[in-house]
């Protein structure tokens, strides 16, 4: 039978240890033992022991907890209790598959405390599967968080097995930290680092779930022929976060999640399934294996055909928070204009209501002041008729404490409520010569909320966009609210289910409304994918890396890099925009987002920046005289706004031209080709049916030969923007991309 193949246990007795007798007896527990094909997973008292084939990183027990429980006292939140492993031992059961450790109570500091803890460990096809449940039976204690099971010693360099993090689009270390290792001054945007904790004499990554700083919920150690997955499969897609710790002293590496809960006296809680498994091949096993489970739990939102053929966006805001309009409703048949002129097919219309920008939310009124209602209705329309569309904006979380009857009336009283009984807020400050706007963080499960986040979604409707975005709510992580008067437990996890809920409550309303309209937020997560059609870019890897940056991905002398291929190709039919706050984009952002299947974004926030696009006038930088968080001066000063412009409409009219791979075929990344280039040339591809679409790119400085080998396909042509048509083997010019299309 498959089990009694894959699945060794070795249980000479079964050991039943009564907690008085823990010391004496912690050596005596009988290890046991998994199997696939790829390795073992072995527990002891020492702890997680994998064992594996050579081609992917193995492990070491060494002593340490392998599990930790955190304990809040209800009557005085800044009690805690930790319990772990190290004072308790299980009993030992097997069961058809596996093992289960169960502690029928626990000891901490020589205490007894009424919580049962059972763990049950499997293989499930290739895999380890680790869950269990968690059951409190103490009056005045919730159990907040439970770490583990953590797989400890793990033998790996990260130049021969580098860590994938699902950092926004992704992020690989490829080096490890330490004290003179620059890695700990990167300059991503909205990327991980080390930290060192001093108490345990290691540097460690955390990353919370969901949110952009972890929008999938598993990472690897990935080498050339094989590696380790390490994954939750938890179909709730609760907060939790990832734990990496390296002890430089054993250079090792440690994995583990922490999964925040609310277990009460009487309650249980479950585990969610805690995946390791060792592979042969290359990263995109993992990212295949994550896929394949997440299809089972959370289908995928069904985009509209226009947001899919669509090119990207012109972001911009009309109304400032200090009242100074950049454009009014009847503008925006010339902003539609200067937006088609680069190829961009909608408009993101922020600060477009009485407010202006990061002010009166959650009030959103046409502005008399812009035009009015009539002439917003007639505007948008007129943005339809040209085949273009209009996306409006609302802040998904934010209420302004000033400024509106809604904040007495509702606002404050469905604000989060932190651990300390003060309200939990957000400061928003753009001009210095306007004052900041505080803002409270809504509970997003309030029923109020979401009565108020539908109103905007149908006002929007009715007014003639095509969809509506909420902005940050794939930006923040999970929190922790204290309110008794939200109609959740007290303490309760909070910007996990409820946000997800929130979304897909207001999407499937509309679709009954307009099955067109979309839902966009900012940021990213997967825990969203069934409900947001398309998301605005705030994350790592959405932001375009610098040209030294790109380049030292290339060469191997970063220490870590953006790696959106691990979102892209687990998720490639995801819409997701560059983020560009900017009113022109230069060659290198508008490869990038090409050869990764990314959306194409302007921003235009200021008064010069209508300038820039309306006269093509250069900004200077008194121009931001007044405004704290300005534009990136460095881009718009150094790029011709005019042969920005048209590279931009070159390459949207090349993706546009082949669109059946570049927007609707699927990112495959580096699988079904080899490339013999240079180390500043990149290779991605796309599919299709029985095309295959390879994009070629020289991210450097001078021209290069590359070649490509596609076996079972035969080349039918290529193509360049701008060019069309090209000899396949002629040197690729700095800079630029080519797209090779084969044929099965």
């Amino acid at each position: 039978m498959m089990n009694q193949k894959r699945v060794i246990f070795t249980l000479i007795a079964m050991i039943s240890f009564s907690f008085a007798s823990v010391a004496m007896e912690k050596n005596k527990v009988t290890p046991a033992v998994l199997q696939t094909d790829a390795g073992k997973l072995i527990y002891s008292q020492k702890g997680l022991r994998l064992e594996t084939n050579g081609e992917c990183p193995s492990s070491v027990a060494n002593g340490d907890a392998i599990w930790a429980i955190v304990l809040q006292n209800l009557n005085d939140n800044q009690k805690e209790v930790v319990i772990s492993n190290m004072n308790n031992v299980p009993i030992i059961i097997a069961t058809a598959n596996g093992f289960r450790l169960t502690y029928p109570s626990l000891v901490q500091d020589g205490k007894k405390w009424n919580v049962q803890l059972s763990l049950d460990f499997s293989v499930q096809g290739e895999a380890f599967q680790v869950n269990g449940t968690i059951d409190n039976q103490v009056s005045g204690w919730v159990v907040i968080k439970f770490i583990g099971p953590v797989v400890n010693g793990i033998q790996a360099d990260l130049s021969s097995f580098p860590l994938l993090m699902p950092c926004g689009l992704g992020q690989v270390f490829t080096k490890e930290p330490s004290a003179d290792n620059p890695i700990n001054k990167i300059s991503l945007k909205g990327a991980l680092t080390w930290r060192y904790n001093k108490s345990v004499s290691a540097y460690e990554i955390t990353a919370e779930y969901p949110c952009r700083f972890a929008t999938m919920q598993w990472c690897a150690m990935a080498g050339r022929n094989g590696g380790l997955y390490f994954a939750s499969h938890d179909k709730e897609f609760r907060s939790k976060k990832f734990r990496v710790r390296y002890q430089p002293e054993s250079k090792t590496f440690g994995l583990a999640f922490q999964h925040d809960m609310t277990c009460f006296a009487g309650e249980s809680r479950s585990i969610p399934p805690q995946i390791i498994m060792p592979y042969s091949g290359t990263w995109h096993k993992g990212a295949d294996y994550y896929r394949a489970w997440y299809d089972t739990a959370n289908p995928l939102q069904d985009v509209p055909a226009w947001a899919r053929n669509s090119s990207g966006w012109m972001l911009t805001i009309l109304k400032q928070q200090n009242d100074e309009i950049m454009w009014d409703y009847n503008d925006l048949a010339e902003l539609n204009r200067l937006s088609v002129e680069r190829g961009l097919d909608i408009i993101g219309l922020f600060g477009w209501a009485h407010g202006g920008h990061d002010r009166f939310y959650p009030d959103y009124h046409p502005d008399p002041a812009m035009g009015g209602r009539e002439a917003l209705v007639k505007a948008l329309a007129g943005i339809r008729k040209t085949g273009k569309r209009s996306i409006i904006y609302a802040n998904g979380q934010l209420i302004d404490q000033n400024g509106t009857d809604y904040w007495n009336e509702t606002g404050k009283n469905i604000t989060v409520l932190k651990k300390d009984g003060t309200l939990d807020y957000e400061k928003w400050h753009k001009y210095t010569d306007a004052p900041a706007r505080m803002h409270g963080l809504a509970c997003l499960g309030t029923e109020q909320w979401y009565e108020r986040m539908l109103f905007l979604a149908l006002q929007a409707n009715e007014l003639g966009a095509d969809g509506i975005l909420y902005d940050q709510l794939a930006v923040r992580p999970p929190k922790i609210c204290y309110s008794p008067n939200h109609g959740h437990s007290v303490p309760a996890i909070v910007y996990e289910k409820d946000r997800c809920r929130l979304l897909e409550r207001i999407a499937n309303h509309m679709k009954t409304i307009n099955p067109e309209f979309v839902v966009m937020t900012e940021g990213l997560c997967d825990a969203e994918l069934n409900s947001v059609y398309y998301f605005h870019g705030y994350a790592n890897g959405a932001y375009v890396p610098l040209q030294e940056e790109l380049t030292a991905r290339l060469n191997g002398s970063a220490p870590t890099s953006i790696f959106p291929e691990m979102f892209k190709y687990t998720f490639p039919e995801v819409l997701n925009t560059v983020r560009n706050p900017s009113t022109v984009a230069n060659r290198l952002i508008m490869n990038y987002g090409t050869v990764f299947g990314l959306k194409q974004e302007l921003e235009s926030r200021y008064a010069a920046d209508v300038r820039h696009l309306k006269e093509d006038r250069i900004p200077v930088p008194e121009d931001y005289h007044n405004v704290i968080s300005k534009p990136n001066l460095d881009l718009v000063t150094n790029e011709d706004p005019v042969a920005s412009k048209k590279y931009m409409r070159q390459v949207i009219d090349f993706q546009r031209d082949n669109a059946d791979l570049l927007w609707q075929g699927r990112f495959i990344d580096e699988q079904r080709f080899s490339l013999k280039a240079d180390a500043e040339v990149m290779a991605k591809a796309f599919f299709s049916g029985n095309r295959m679409g390879v994009i070629v790119w020289n991210t450097g400085h001078r021209e290069q030969e590359f070649s490509l080998d596609v076996p079972g396909y035969t080349l039918d042509h290529a193509t360049e923007p701008g060019r069309g048509n090209v000899k396949a083997n002629e040197k690729l010019k700095a800079e630029h991309i080519r797209l090779l299309i084969w044929k099965k």
